[in-house]
C-alpha cells in the first residue's frame, strides 16, 4: 500500500470511528424520548388488522400502508400530545351518548358519529381549530323548516348550543349532504360537513371518486376524520392502550315544557328556587346566553312558550314555586 492510500484508509477509518464514538456518547446520556412522527409507539391492534374493520358504516382499508399510517399518527397524537383531552372526552362521552344515540338511531346515522362531536368541538361549545360554527356539532347557521328542525339564534338564546336540537340539526344536515353528494361513504359525507358539499363534489369529479381514502381533501378535514377513527379504535380497545378511564354517569334532568311566563325569569332565580348552583342551571340550559342569563316573557311583543331543564327531581318543585311567585300565566289569561 502506498503512502497516499494508507493515509486515505486512516482518514476513512477515523471518520467511521468518530461517528461511532459520537453515537455511543449520545446514547450514554440516558434514554431519550423519540419525537419522530415516522415511528409511532402505538399501533392499530392486531385483531383490528386481522379482519375487516368497519367504522361509520363502511370497511376501513387498514391493510393499506397509507391508511394505516394516517390512523396510527392520530392514535399517537391522541395518546401523547392530547392525552389529557382524550381522557376528558372518554369521561364526558357517557354523559351525552344516550341523547346522541337516541336521535341517531331514529335518523339512521351510524352510531360511530357519537365520537364525532369530541374531535370537532371537544364535547363543548368550543370548536376545534380550523372548524367554524358553534355547539357540539359546529353548526354554522341554525336549522330551519327546510331541515325539519326549527331553531333560533338571537339576543338571548342560541339553539346551536342546545344538545338535543343541535343533534337533530346535525343529523338532518348530514343526511342532506349525503343525498346531495350521491355518496355511499359516511366518511366522505363527514368531510363535506367539515368543508362544504361543493368542495367535495368538485374533488370527486376531478379525481373520479368519492371514496374518502382516495380524495386529496383539505388538510383540516383529512386530519379530523382520521382522528375520529383513531378515537373510535382507542375507545373500543382501552385496555390495549392502557387506559383505565371511568365515564361519568349519564346526564339526567327534568325537562319542563310549555312554560308561558308573566315576567322574565332569571337563571339566578331558577337556581334559588331549585337550590342549585347557577352554573348548573346554565349548563343544563346551554342555549341561554350567559350575557343575558334569563328566559324572557316576550320578545318584540310576542309571548313565548319556553322549555327549560333543571336537576333531576326538581321539576315539580320549580313549577309550584313559579306559580306561587306569579311567574306563570294561567291558561284562562292567554
Amino acid at each position: 500500500m502506498g503512502t497516499k492510500s494508507f493515509y486515505g484508509a486512516v482518514l476513512v477509518a477515523g471518520l467511521i470511528l468518530l461517528l461511532d464514538g459520537s453515537a455511543a456518547y449520545l446514547g450514554s446520556a440516558g434514554p431519550r424520548k423519540d419525537t419522530s412522527r415516522n415511528y409511532p409507539r402505538y399501533s392499530v391492534p392486531d385483531h383490528v388488522l386481522a379482519k375487516p374493520f368497519s367504522f361509520a358504516g363502511e370497511v376501513i382499508p387498514v391493510g393499506r400502508t397509507d391508511v394505516q399510517r394516517r390512523i396510527c399518527y392520530q392514535i399517537n397524537f391522541l395518546l401523547f400530545d392530547a392525552r389529557s383531552v382524550l381522557t376528558t372526552w372518554l369521561i364526558e362521552k357517557n354523559r351525552y351518548a344516550w341523547i346522541f344515540e337516541e336521535i341517531f338511531k331514529k335518523e339512521g346515522i351510524p352510531l360511530d358519529f357519537l365520537l364525532f362531536a369530541a374531535v370537532i368541538s371537544n364535547l363543548s361549545n368550543k370548536t376545534a381549530a380550523g372548524v367554524s360554527g358553534a355547539g357540539w356539532w359546529a353548526i354554522d347557521k341554525p336549522c330551519d323548516s327546510s331541515d325539519g328542525v326549527i331553531m333560533a339564534e338571537d339576543s338571548w338564546q342560541d339553539d346551536r348550543q342546545d344538545v338535543e336540537l343541535s343533534t337533530k340539526c346535525f343529523a338532518a344536515r348530514l343526511k342532506r349532504i349525503k343525498k346531495e353528494l350521491g355518496a355511499e361513504s359516511w366518511l366522505t359525507t363527514a368531510a363535506a360537513y367539515l368543508t362544504s358539499t361543493k368542495t367535495v363534489a368538485e374533488m370527486g369529479k376531478r379525481w373520479n371518486t368519492l371514496q374518502y381514502w382516495d380524495l386529496p381533501l383539505p388538510e383540516n378535514a383529512d386530519t379530523l376524520i382520521a382522528r375520529w377513527i383513531a378515537l373510535g379504535i382507542i375507545d373500543a380497545d382501552r385496555n390495549y392502550y392502557g387506559l383505565k378511564v371511568q365515564g361519568d354517569p349519564p346526564l339526567t334532568y327534568d325537562q319542563i315544557t310549555g312554560l308561558v311566563l308573566a315576567k322574565d325569569l332569571l337563571i339566578a332565580e331558577i337556581a334559588r328556587m331549585t337550590e342549585s348552583p347557577p352554573r348548573e342551571i346554565l349548563r343544563l340550559n346551554r342555549k341561554i346566553k350567559a350575557s343575558q342569563g334569563r328566559f324572557p316573557a316576550s320578545v318584540n311583543g310576542k309571548q313565548l312558550a319556553h322549555s327549560l331543564a333543571v336537576p333531576k327531581g326538581k321539576g315539580h318543585e320549580l313549577v309550584d314555586k313559579l306559580k306561587k311567585n306569579g311567574y306563570l300565566i294561567k291558561e284562562s289569561d292567554r
